[in-house]
């Protein structure tokens, strides 16, 4: 009778579970980070951090130089107002199609873009100075109260 009974909670659990994931929209939720993405490169061509950061955790992980790094909301503020602080952007376009994965249940994604981006910023003497790369990476999402966060992040850069 136990066999029986485990077996028939078993059968119940995956149903509830099918049915509450069949009721995921997977290409709508897609479609909104592809949206993220999109706002992302309207913050950095009108340099505004607000926009940029509008969908970012209160703490972020990102993975660079060989290096991880947990950063507060504070803290990412400050870089990219460091960052965005009398710069002017020039290109930032993908070069590909952006990949894009949700899970099935739509509470994390990822997505994996390489973008080229050329700047100019004005440097401690006044003088713009350019610069030119290709940045490769993967950031991660988490669905929290109904809406996608930045979680974490993977980048890479080459010159372009």
């Amino acid at each position: 009778m136990k066999t029986v009974s485990l077996c028939l909670l078993t059968v119940i659990a995956f149903t509830v579970n099918g049915s509450l994931q069949k009721g995921v929209d997977l290409e709508k939720e897609k479609a909104e980070l592809l949206e993220i993405h999109k706002a992302d490169r309207r913050a950095h061509f009108s340099t505004d951090v607000e926009l940029l950061l509008s969908r970012s955790s209160d703490e972020f992980i990102t993975v660079s130089d060989g290096k991880v790094y947990r950063v507060n909301r504070a803290k990412s503020k400050a870089m990219f107002d460091d960052y965005f602080r009398d710069a002017t952007y020039h290109e930032w376009d993908d070069l590909e199609p952006p990949i894009v994965r949700v899970s099935n249940d739509a509470s994390m994604a990822w997505m994996i873009v390489r973008t080229k981006v050329r700047r100019s910023q004005k440097n401690s003497t006044g003088q713009d100075k350019e610069e030119s790369f290709v940045y490769a990476g993967i950031m991660t999402y988490e669905k929290r109260n109904g809406k996608w966060r930045r979680v974490a992040n993977v980048t890479t850069m080459q010159p372009a």
